[in-house]
């Protein structure tokens, strides 16, 4: 069989998706040597990013690179009859137009529940996008089922059409010796005292003001040298997120690490006390999963996705209460044992989340579709 993979993230750094598609494809190679694998790529960069070199993979660059509207109609749709493949997988970004069926990965559903975490342009862009590619696409990829049943509540799709393949961890992700770790935290970074992480973009989808708010009375009720760092890359919340930090004169206790590169996050995972991941709606949750791979302490939310990937691992908080998340924080900072519980929780549920299953799920999703037509 020959297999179409729209590769629209990976050489982009953008971040998760960019991850979900090169751990995708990467794993892909690994499990298949027989089938043929066509990846038909927005970016130039994209086939140095996966790094991949099979005789069953091909790259196709979809052209004009620099006008992308044109590359994803015109150029994609000329490769689409030029290779004539079995199925087609849009991972994230549908086509505007496709003379082949495919299917779409979904990923979140915050657009359209929460559509006030957006500014307005970005929200009625991604709305008009995924509203496109839920109606074109024959099978859905959903990374949690918790975006599943949403999406089928809302656009009345059918189950037997909806797969739920989970994401994975790099093998990365894994305990490191604590020596290396702290000595490493203070030459590459200059932290030398106890930490809690948030790592993902400034966002108010994330609830990066609820953690920081969080962080003040827990500073107020527990003084010490806790700080708490931020990797991640800054956006249009950014700026009011400084001022709040200012308001609550927290900026000798905030360190701001901006984007680190993705090798740098194992370290920082398990540095930490905790990672403080207590978003206001997530399709998955990827941090929480790493996290736990490096055996780090979560406290993460009790909504949308969280609690399916967390389980029983983590610290859940309502994370519209201010007092819940700074009770968590406390409640890590204050006890070893805790600490330690949720150390051995999260390395075993953590197991649960592999990109070799994700890709198995996934190819058998592309047999099943193949064989459809």
């Amino acid at each position: 069989m020959k297999f179409g993979v729209f590769v629209g993230n990976a050489g982009r750094s953008s971040g998760g998706p960019e991850v979900y598609e090169t751990q995708l494809i990467r794993s892909f190679a690994s499990l298949d040597r027989q089938n043929e694998f066509h990846m038909f790529c927005l970016s130039n960069k994209a086939k140095e990013t996966i790094g991949v070199k099979q005789e069953n993979f091909l790259y196709h660059q979809l052209r004009p690179a620099s006008f992308r509207p044109v590359s994803m109609t015109v150029g994609l749709n000329a490769q689409l009859l030029r290779y004539k493949t079995d199925s087609l997988h849009a991972t994230f970004m549908p086509p505007p137009f496709s003379v082949q069926a495919y299917m779409l990965t979904l990923v979140c559903f915050s657009m359209f529940r929460h559509p006030e975490f957006y500014p307005a342009a970005v929200r009625s862009r991604l709305r008009a996008l995924i509203t496109l590619g839920v109606r074109a696409a024959r099978v859905f990829l959903c990374v949690s089922a918790n975006v599943r049943d949403l999406f089928a509540e809302q656009f009345r799709i059918p189950m037997d059409r909806m797969v739920v393949t989970p994401m994975g961890t790099d093998p990365m992700f894994r305990p490191l010796p604590p020596e290396l770790v702290k000595s490493e935290l203070v030459s590459r970074f200059g932290i030398r005292s106890p930490y809690f992480l948030y790592s993902g973009r400034w966002e108010r989808r994330k609830n990066i003001f609820g953690i920081i708010e969080a962080f003040a009375r827990f500073k107020h009720d527990s003084p010490g040298d806790h700080k708490l760092v931020f990797t991640g890359s800054r956006t249009w919340a950014a700026r009011e997120a400084d001022e709040l930090i200012e308001r609550h004169r927290l900026q000798k206790h905030v360190v701001d690490l901006g984007k680190s590169d993705v090798v740098e996050l194992p370290l920082l995972y398990n540095g930490a006390q905790a990672l403080v991941y207590a978003s206001l709606w997530e399709g998955f949750g990827m941090p929480i999963a790493e996290a736990m791979a490096c055996g780090t302490p979560v406290i993460t939310s009790n909504i949308s996705s969280m609690p399916e990937v967390a389980g029983e691992a983590a610290l859940l908080v309502d994370p519209y209460s201010i007092d819940q998340i700074a009770d968590a924080m406390s409640r890590i900072a204050g006890s070893s044992d805790l600490r330690c519980r949720l150390r051995a929780s999260g390395l075993e549920r953590s197991k649960q989340f592999k990109w070799e299953e994700t890709a198995t799920r996934t190819l058998a999703a592309y047999r099943m579709m193949a064989e459809a037509q």
